[in-house]
């Protein structure tokens, strides 16, 4: 934590630094997160978010040291909070826990808001039932990494089939929550650019979610042999199209949570914790960031969040692009668009002079490339967003 102190004469302004359950320092400053939560003061509180995977607290897993991980001991450890409303679990021997591994970013980013949860498994049916269930549960945001097939797969029922908005009960259900001010985030897929974003990640009722990469790592070694620099596009992360506009925006991925996910994850960008790739963390990361924005204006519409997102983005490129959406989210100035002024510091009235400003470090604690060329855009004083693109 670092404390700056402001002394004028007599006077003394504290400004506490934001704190984070899990190491997730690079991506919050990279997306102003940091800004939102040390300048503004915000953390969720008053927001309730859903969460739409696989399993929560059913799968069996394993912290770096070898011991169950479980949500007993997520809560004990502070990674997250107790209470969380588990409204349908699913408990076959496939499930990883995957939701509770997004349900840790979020509250990485927004400690203060309320948790809950329903599998996205069983289909097109029930997965459309669950997003209506979390709204009629208080969800004011719902995010989900769950899909299945395209619609025009061969040999796979109908109710397996994510159709295209705005056909199709998950269309249906995202729609209708919409209607009803519930904000909804979603992943844009890991499936390359040879099978471009579909179904209801396409539609426009839904915030979609592309990937760079943003742990603690300055670089990492992806499985095909190929570094990726912090602030780099993913090279999974999937194409969209300019037809629907998709994906609207990218986040990070590449971020810490305490357990072994699916048995298979790596540990090369956040030491002491496993590493969660894809748009299956970019998506929650971001749904976290709109948490902290309707805490600052629960007038805002799912439409203003959106637009405050997609247009206060930053990318390399001018407009749109069907990898990159709008950029890369930054939520300070989504904040500054949302109308919405940072907390002021006191000042004093009647002091004569400045005498000086001091910064005390009490303690800060740190759980610490492929073809074509990059582009690099800097950002302020933020690490450089850097954007290319692969066929790979």
């Amino acid at each position: 934590m670092i404390a700056t102190t402001a002394a004028f004469g007599s006077f003394i302004a504290e400004v506490q630094a934001a704190t984070f359950t899990l190491p997730i320092e690079a991506a919050a400053k990279a997306t102003g997160v940091d800004v939102l939560r040390d300048r503004y003061g915000l953390d969720g509180t008053g927001i309730t978010i859903g969460v739409i995977s696989d399993s929560f607290k059913t799968a069996e897993t394993f912290d770096i040291s070898g011991n169950p991980d479980t949500y007993a001991t997520n809560i004990a450890n502070g990674y997250l909070p107790s209470g969380v409303n588990v409204l349908k679990d699913y408990s076959s021997p496939d499930a990883t826990d995957e939701g509770r591994a997004l349900s840790q970013l979020i509250h990485a980013v927004a400690p203060g808001a309320n948790l809950a949860f329903y599998t996205g498994t069983g289909g097109a049916v029930a997965q459309g039932q669950g997003i209506q269930a979390l709204a009629t549960a208080g969800a004011n945001i719902i995010v989900d990494d769950a899909g299945y097939f395209p619609q025009n797969t061969p040999d796979v029922p109908l109710d397996f089939l994510d159709l295209e908005p705005p056909n199709g009960p998950i269309n249906q259900a995202i729609n209708a929550v919409f209607n009803q001010g519930v904000s909804y985030f979603t992943a844009a897929g890991n499936d390359f650019p040879e099978l471009p974003i579909y179904g209801h990640s396409n539609n426009s009722n839904a915030l979609t979610v592309g990937a760079v990469y943003y742990g603690n790592a300055e670089s990492y070694l992806n499985r095909a042999g190929v570094v990726v620099q912090q602030g780099q596009l993913e090279p999974f992360s999937s194409e969209g199209n300019s037809d629907f506009l998709k994906p609207d925006v990218v986040a990070p991925d590449g971020l810490p949570i305490s357990f072994n996910l699916g048995g298979d994850s790596r540990r090369v960008a956040n030491p002491g914790f496993f590493d969660f790739f894809g748009t299956s963390a970019s998506a929650p990361y971001t749904a976290a960031v709109a948490a902290l924005l309707l805490q600052a204006d629960p007038n805002a519409t799912p439409t203003e969040i959106y637009d405050a997102l997609r247009n206060t983005a930053v990318s390399s490129l001018p407009g749109f692009d069907s990898r990159l959406g709008f950029g890369l989210i930054q939520g300070d100035k989504a904040i500054a668009a949302l109308g919405v002024k940072p907390k002021s510091i006191p000042e004093p009235s009647a002091v004569p002079a400045l005498l000086g400003i001091g910064v005390l470090i009490v303690g800060v604690s740190l759980k610490r490339t492929q073809q074509k060329s990059q582009v690099i855009v800097k950002l302020g004083d933020r690490l450089p967003l850097v954007v290319q693109h692969t066929n790979a």
